[in-house]
């Protein structure tokens, strides 16, 4: 990468957005907290989009942006291992943003695919597995280069900080190319998925339809404690808002990071060498991409969040509260004599399903259209029955 006169004046801008998108993440990370009660596996992963979007532009491309400016004072003295930190770290963001964009669109197909699935295999926990497994793949793939895998004809490093993957290396550039193309190919399908199921339930010819609302579990212990739950199914309006945000989120990253990645990467492997655009091409992607997500957060309705409810939250958080442990998520199986809280829009609107020891084995049935039914229990007069976990022994 050699184009002297192009990149300091780049890096003032590189700059500026970034720490225009810090700020823009950072809230959009505190709306979605300010309007949830309890924390749902996919605003989770949003919140996790933000913050690798805040630590790419705070830490690789602040970092390069500095350097560029500092190269223009004749006293600047090169150093190697600041572009060793720079490469690990900027690869490190860029996959695990890529793969985070992946693993939503993943979760929100899952969601809607298979509703009844999705609720009782703790996608809570899974969520967090995969975001860790993220960081831990991404993480030892881009710091390979920097301790010694890569060309050793001419290091990327020595003149410059030249980190387009051809000037990596090979090997590093094809298993890079590899995982972006496949992460970038799995996030489209699952969307698709994801917005074809949305759409046929509710415009679909099946629209008209009553069709099985997934219920809302509530467990009691013996004492009438409540200890976990399982939130039911989604309103219409906002299961159409959700999918629609996703599936904008994959779409725009696709257009500014995935394929312009994809085409540098094997332009400059093709070539094997590295053209000036190409550096400016993916810095400035990595920015515009980590701005404009706050902006989809705030156009849905779902993550929009005033300054008082915003602040109200923040106090709430510094203030410890202890009642939000009281409502866990269901970690594991479903106990016995489980009851859902939930009618079903079936002709049976005002009653309550009795499921034995292997209901939720039987559950995954719902999924395809066909309710499987229990004998029902005489309601009490309040009409309210909760999931009571049942004593060993």
């Amino acid at each position: 990468m050699s184009d002297e006169r192009r990149l300091p004046g780049s890096a003032v801008g590189w700059l500026a957005c970034g720490g225009l998108s810090l700020l823009a993440n950072a809230w959009g990370i505190l709306s979605v907290g300010a309007k949830q009660k309890k924390w749902k596996p996919l605003e989770f992963l949003l919140c996790t989009l933000a913050a690798t979007h805040m630590l790419n532009v705070a830490v690789p491309i602040a970092t390069y942006a500095v350097v560029q400016l500092r190269r223009q004072r004749p006293d600047y003295e090169w150093n190697e291992g600041l572009c060793k930190v720079f490469v690990s770290t900027f690869y490190t963001l860029t996959l695990a943003t890529c793969f985070s964009v992946t693993s939503l669109s993943y979760h929100r197909m899952w969601m809607v695919r298979w509703p009844v699935n999705y609720r009782l295999s703790n996608a809570k926990k899974q969520a967090v597995h995969t975001v860790m497994g993220i960081w831990m793949v991404s993480f030892i793939l881009s710091a390979l280069p920097a301790v010694g895998w890569h060309d050793t004809s001419e290091r990327f490093y020595t003149h410059g900080c030249r980190f387009i993957v051809a000037e990596i290396g090979l090997g590093f550039g094809v298993c890079f190319l590899l995982l972006v193309g496949g992460s970038v190919a799995t996030g489209v399908v699952c969307t698709a998925i994801a917005l074809f199921q949305t759409l046929a339930v509710q415009v679909g010819p099946r629209a008209g339809h009553r069709t099985f609302t997934v219920p809302t579990i509530v467990v009691e212990d013996a004492q009438g404690k409540r200890r976990s739950s399982i939130d039911g199914s989604e309103p219409a309006k906002t299961s159409l808002q959700i999918t629609g945000l996703v599936a904008t989120i994959v779409i725009i990253y696709d257009c500014l990071m995935g394929f312009p990645v994809l085409v540098v990467s094997f332009s400059s492997l093709r070539a094997d060498a590295s053209a000036p655009w190409m550096a400016l091409c993916v810095l400035w992607c990595s920015v515009a991409q980590a701005l404009l997500l706050p902006i989809f957060l705030w156009a849905c309705d779902r993550y929009r969040a005033d300054l008082k409810a915003v602040w109200e939250k923040c106090v709430t958080l510094m203030a410890n509260d202890e009642d939000s442990d009281n409502d866990p998520s269901l970690e594991g199986g479903i106990p016995p004599d489980l009851v859902l809280e939930h009618s079903l829009d079936y002709s049976y609107g005002g009653d309550f399903v009795a499921l034995d020891r292997m209901a939720k084995y039987e559950l995954s049935a719902l999924e395809g259209g066909v309710p499987q039914f229990y004998p029902l229990r005489p309601l009490p007069e309040d009409k309210m029955q909760y999931l009571q976990e049942g004593r060993p022994g």
